[in-house]
This record gives structure tokens, C-alpha cells and sequence, in this order.
């Protein structure tokens, strides 16, 4: 089974940002096909 998870942060009227990962979920757990970011604060793991 494939799916997108989009969460997404929005004010509206001001901005918004949308994170969308695509997953295939297989019998032995997920395969991601784009990785999830790093963390938050640092989506792209370029921070020391």
C-alpha cells in the first residue's frame, strides 16, 4: 500500500507550509520513497 503524509502548517491569510513524505508500507514496516525530514529545526541535517 502507497500513501502520502502531508502535514501541513498554516495562518491563513499569512503563510503556510506544507511537509508531504511518500511511504509504501510493506509487511516488514515502511519504506519511505522521499525521507522524512531530520527534525524541524533542521529539516535538511546541514546543522553541527
Amino acid at each position: 500500500m502507497c500513501f502520502s503524509d502531508a502535514p501541513t502548517i498554516c495562518i491563513y491569510g499569512a503563510f503556510g507550509v506544507r511537509l508531504e513524505d511518500h511511504i509504501c508500507m510493506t509487511e516488514t514496516g515502511p519504506n519511505w520513497f522521499t525521507e522524512p525530514v531530520f527534525s524541524f529545526d533542521d529539516p535538511f541535517h546541514v546543522a553541527d
